[in-house]
C-alpha cells in the first residue's frame, strides 16, 4: 500500500442527497472496480470491502466504496432543497426504495468516471447484485468491463421461502394495508429474517413477485431471467459455502443464475471455502478471488 492514497468522496445525486464513499487510490487510472453494498452496508462494518481495496490498489487497480441510500438500518442523509437550503431526509434499509437505487450507482459510476478510470467493473453485494442488474439493465453503461455479484440472492424467494420467512403472508398483507392507508413508512410489526426492521413500503417493494427486485427469480424460475439477460460483459458470481441464501442449493442456485445470463460472453463461478454472506473471516480469499479475475479481464 505504499503507492496507495485512500480519500473520503462526497458526491450528489439526481435527486440532490448527499452521499459518502471511500477512495483507494494507486496512481493507476486504468480500471477500478466499484462497489455497491448490500441492505444497510457500509464501509466501517464491511471488512470485506477494506480487505479488497488494500489488494486491489496493491495491484494497481482502483476501488471506490459508494454508500448507497440504503447504508445503515437507519440514517439521516444530507439533501439540498431547489431553494439552496438543505434539510436531513431519514432513510437507510428501514426506508429505502429499490427504484431510487439507480440514482445512487449513477452518481458513483459518474464519480469514478470524473476521477479518470478508463474501465469500471461493477461489484454488487447481496441486495447489490440486485441493483446492480436493475441498474445495468436501465442505463446500458458504457466502459464496463465486467460485473461482479458477490452473494447473489433471490429477493423475493428469501421472504417467500417459509423456512427464512413463516410469517411472510401476513406481513405483506399488514404492509400492503398500511401503504392503503397512506402509512407507507409504518414498520410492519415483524422483523425479517430476524434482523431487520423495515418499514411496509420497504417490505412491499423487496418482496413483490415480478416487481423491479425480481430480478434473480431463482425460486419461481422463468424461462428468462430478463434483466440479468441483457449483461453483455464478462460476470463473476461469488458466494461463500456457508451462506444462508439458498433456495435450492447455493451450487444449483448460482448454476441457474449463470445459465440465465444469456449475453454474457463468461460467466465465471467461484465459491469461498468457509465464508458465509459477507465473508467473514475470510476476507482475503475473496478480494484474491476478485482481485485475480479482474486482472484477466
Amino acid at each position: 500500500m505504499d503507492n496507495t492514497r485512500i480519500n473520503i468522496l462526497h458526491i450528489w445525486t439526481e435527486d440532490n442527497l448527499r452521499l459518502q464513499g471511500v477512495h483507494y487510490d494507486s496512481g493507476s487510472k486504468n480500471t477500478c472496480v466499484l462497489c455497491i453494498h448490500g441492505m444497510s452496508g457500509n464501509f466501517i462494518e464491511n471488512y470485506f470491502a477494506s480487505v479488497l481495496g488494500d489488494t486491489l490498489s496493491n495491484q494497481n487497480i482502483g476501488f471506490v466504496y459508494g454508500h448507497n441510500r440504503g447504508y445503515n438500518h437507519i440514517n439521516d442523509i444530507v439533501k439540498k432543497e431547489a431553494d439552496g437550503k438543505f434539510k436531513t431526509v431519514r432513510i437507510g434499509a428501514m426506508y429505502e426504495r429499490f427504484e431510487e437505487s439507480i440514482n445512487d450507482i449513477d452518481a458513483w459510476l459518474n464519480e469514478v468516471k470524473r476521477l479518470g478510470y478508463k474501465k469500471v467493473v461493477l461489484l454488487g453485494h447481496s441486495l447489490g447484485c440486485n441493483k446492480t442488474i436493475y441498474f445495468y439493465s436501465k442505463k446500458q453503461p458504457k466502459d464496463i468491463a465486467g460485473v461482479v455479484l458477490a452473494s447473489p440472492p433471490d429477493m423475493v424467494g428469501l421472504f417467500e421461502k417459509t423456512e427464512y420467512q413463516p410469517n411472510h403472508k401476513e406481513l405483506l398483507s399488514e404492509a400492503i394495508s398500511n401503504i392503503k392507508d397512506g402509512n407507507p413508512r409504518k414498520l410492519v410489526s415483524g422483523t425479517v429474517w430476524d434482523w431487520y426492521q423495515l418499514s411496509s413500503q420497504t417490505y412491499f417493494d423487496l418482496s413483490e413477485t415480478k416487481g423491479l427486485v425480481d430480478n434473480l427469480p431463482v425460486l419461481r424460475s422463468p424461462d428468462k431471467f430478463e434483466e440479468l439477460s441483457q449483461i453483455n460483459v464478462p460476470i463473476l458470481g461469488i458466494m461463500g459455502e456457508l451462506d444462508d441464501i439458498a433456495i435450492k442449493t447455493l451450487e444449483e442456485d448460482m448454476d441457474l443464475i449463470a445459465s440465465k445470463a444469456e449475453k454474457c460472453p463468461s460467466f465465471t463461478k467461484e465459491f469461498i471455502k468457509g465464508a458465509n454472506h459477507t465473508y467473514d473471516q475470510q476476507e482475503e480469499a475473496f478480494a484474491k478471488v476478485v482481485t485475480d479475475w479482474v486482472k484477466k479481464l
